[in-house]
């Protein structure tokens, strides 16, 4: 691979126990040149206890039809928000980024566009059976049962990728392996709005 077809950010997008996180590492492993991890869990670590479980942070509202939605409040939002333009100050800084990410309304997808624009991205879905997050999230045993059930549909259903991956039954190293391939046949242009070398 020439490194002048490398991204700037290579943005995964999937439900909570899709993988995103297993194929970041691998892709930094698998990457001729280096690039940081970006995850939005990450996230949760900087916040005030008073904004966890908060109607000014992030709450979960359990639905009687065993969704566990993440309720984000306004505190939340800027918080996010502020993530994500940190994440472009370093890629202005010169680094290369691997971001792992949630859609869970088009707000965060749109501001993504926004803080990348000029950048070259490629967006990518993380795919996997319903079954099998549900599995994942009781092995895990640091997510609320029900958040996969909520996110399935919801994360994807804001827009087309560059390329998707199912992770199913594909292993993280597979899954990064099909994402450098990928890299050699994209498009000029990335469906998020940004340029593509």
């Amino acid at each position: 691979m020439k490194a002048t077809r490398l991204p700037d950010l290579i943005l995964l997008n999937g439900s909570s126990s899709s993988g995103k996180t297993s194929i970041s590492r691998a892709l930094q492993d698998l990457l001729p040149v280096g690039y940081l991890a970006f995850s939005v869990d990450d996230v949760f670590s900087w916040l005030p206890m008073r904004w966890h479980n908060s109607d000014a942070g992030f709450r979960f509202a359990p639905q009687p039809n065993g969704e566990l939605p993440i309720i984000s409040g306004p505190e939340a939002l800027t918080v996010m928000r502020a993530w994500r333009r940190m994440v472009g100050a370093a890629l202005d800084a010169g680094v290369r980024g691997i971001v792992d990410d949630v859609f869970t309304d088009p707000g965060q997808r749109n501001d993504w566009a926004e803080v990348l624009r000029g950048r070259d991205v490629f967006l990518v879905g993380v795919q996997c059976e319903l079954q099998e997050l549900q599995r994942r999230e009781k092995d895990r045993g640091d997510r609320g049962d029900g958040q996969a059930l909520w996110q399935h549909q919801r994360v994807h259903a804001q827009g087309s990728y560059d390329f998707e991956i199912d992770t199913s039954s594909s292993s993280p190293i597979e899954c990064a392996t099909a994402i450098i391939s990928a890299l050699e046949l994209r498009r000029e242009q990335s469906v998020l709005g940004s340029r593509s070398s």
